[in-house]
């Protein structure tokens, strides 16, 4: 073999090893940001409802409203459509990022089956058919969907 040969050969090995390296590099930074992804959306999920857990006004606004929205007046149907707006829009976010992958299936699943059953609630599907027009197109559909695949549940008390 001449030494112009076993250059060429060595240089194109090099160049796929580069290749490989590269490839590998980009498989972690996408691992890396699947995972900030999840992380977040769902750190500002727990957020949304946080004020639920700390503000007993908010909690009672919460559970009148899930029966129907009937049952609160203007003040309270404000706020607990900034709740449902809150909640849905972190929801928004989290279903994108799942659709291009970057929410973990797994942690996806979860949020998932939580949310088909918020949505299930009567006044939850009320605030919904007043304000989907507030989401994306693809966010309306999935919603849309999953309410109609998923039962209506029971006044909660």
């Amino acid at each position: 073999m001449k030494r112009s040969d076993l250059r060429e050969w060595l240089s194109a090995a090099a160049v796929v090893l580069g290749l490989v390296f590269v490839g590998y590099e980009l498989r972690q930074n996408t691992q890396t940001q699947r995972v900030t992804a999840t992380q977040t959306l769902a750190a500002e999920y727990a957020d949304a409802l946080e004020v639920m857990a700390y503000e007993g006004e908010a909690a009672c606004i919460y559970v009148l409203g899930i029966n129907g929205i009937a049952n609160l007046d203007d003040a309270e149907r404000l706020r607990f459509f900034v709740i449902m707006f809150e909640i849905f829009r972190v929801a928004e976010q989290l279903e994108y990022h799942a659709s291009v992958g970057f929410v973990e299936p797994r942690v996806w699943r979860g949020f998932e089956r939580q949310l088909t059953e918020i949505v299930s609630l009567p006044g939850v599907q009320e605030w919904w058919a007043l304000r989907r027009h507030w989401f994306s197109d693809e966010f309306q559909t999935f919603m849309d969907s999953t309410i109609a695949a998923g039962p209506t549940v029971a006044p909660q008390t």
